[in-house]
């Protein structure tokens, strides 16, 4: 560190949280920062955070990304929205579409307007009022901002890809924009005497590698943040009991939706999400009241096209990490403060998501 100027950043896990991390301050910090990321090729990854929100958009393109070149390297479609079935009883179907629906006028909501309209008997469902939701029911999609001639919004998108493409286009990206990789496992987390904060990470090579500021993209272990930095969990489990999921993909059948499906079970539910090359599935689920096996028959008979591979399990804690942040000086929040006062909050946001192990 030179005076209170950062310089050398160690993110710990690669994956999306790790290589998104990379990408975003590569991108916006330029030659201010070594940034050196440590990951192994023997961990797997979660790799099934593949529907997202339209605000991945803005994340692609403060890392500079080209939305064909990018839909293209990780195999994606186009997603509209996400529609929820059986979730009220079984037969029950709606869909959470992105982006505006209906025109207001004045001070007053369109959704005023179409209350009334209801009680009059002349208006349609809500979402009849929504590009969003009619175009993904017809399987229609195109890149719209604004409708011609009118203040109605366009068509609002996410995406759907394959997150372990994604990461390898953005680690290209940022091994371009001088990232550093080391590949191993790590060892042993070394500690600053006085202060307690981590000042390396030795590897299975005997390698130290040294930092001023670390981010910890280690997933559910939380290597630094909880394994080394005890910055304690807040359980969730009281509300959101589920606690697995059965992940298998699966050949398409038929035409890509442009939206993910959310399928409610009996202790659960089921994702389908679609890509160009197949469909990615899942069945997230509450070992109190349903066993793997049965969790994984349900997944299985509920199949649009074959399985492709064999299914895996996942485990996790609902809940959230108590700090996002451990360890942190006073003099490296301003000079964060100062690294970043001229990137976009979007930049901001990666940095503190990563550092929580939120992805």
């Amino acid at each position: 560190m030179i005076g209170d100027r950062i310089q050398k950043v160690v993110i710990v896990g690669g994956g999306t949280a790790g290589w998104m991390a990379a990408a975003a301050l590569s991108r916006t910090m330029g030659l201010q920062l070594s940034i050196h990321l440590v990951e192994s090729d023997e961990i797997g990854t979660v790799g099934v955070g593949e529907a997202t929100i339209p605000a991945i958009r803005l994340f692609n393109q403060l890392v500079g990304l080209d939305e064909d070149e990018f839909v293209r390297e990780t195999n994606g479609t186009f997603k509209l929205g996400i529609e929820f079935q059986n979730w009220g009883q079984l037969g029950d179907s709606y869909m959470h579409a992105f982006g505006q629906f209906g025109q207001s006028l004045g001070l007053l909501e369109f959704v005023q307007y179409w209350l009334r309209g209801r009680r009059e008997g002349v208006a349609g469902p809500l979402w009849d009022y929504s590009l969003n939701e009619v175009s993904a029911r017809l399987g229609r999609f195109a890149r719209i901002p604004q409708i011609p001639n009118t203040n109605l919004d366009g068509i609002a998108h996410a995406f759907h890809f394959d997150a372990g493409l994604y990461a390898a286009y953005l680690r290209k990206i940022a091994e371009g924009a001088g990232v550093v990789r080391s590949e191993g496992r790590i060892q042993h987390v070394l500690r600053n005497g006085e202060t307690g904060h981590v000042s390396a990470v030795k590897l299975d090579s005997g390698a130290e590698i040294a930092g001023e500021l670390f981010i910890d993209c280690s997933g559910f272990r939380g290597l630094l943040i909880e394994q080394t930095l005890e910055a304690g969990y807040e359980d969730w489990t009281h509300w959101l009991p589920c606690n697995r999921a059965i992940a298998v993909p699966s050949r398409n059948t038929r035409p890509a939706r442009p939206y993910t499906q959310s399928i409610a079970h009996q202790a659960g539910w089921q994702w389908r999400i679609p890509l160009q090359h197949r469909t990615g599935n899942g069945h997230v689920f509450c070992s109190e009241f349903m066993s793997e096996d049965e969790a994984t028959a349900v997944l299985l008979g509920n199949l649009e096209g074959e399985a492709l591979a064999e299914p895996r399990t996942i485990q996790f804690r609902t809940g959230m990490r108590k700090s996002a942040w451990s360890r942190v000086s006073r003099t490296t929040c301003t000079t964060l403060s100062t690294h970043c006062g001229s990137a976009s909050g979007a930049l901001r946001r990666t940095i503190a998501t990563s550092s929580a192990c939120g992805w």
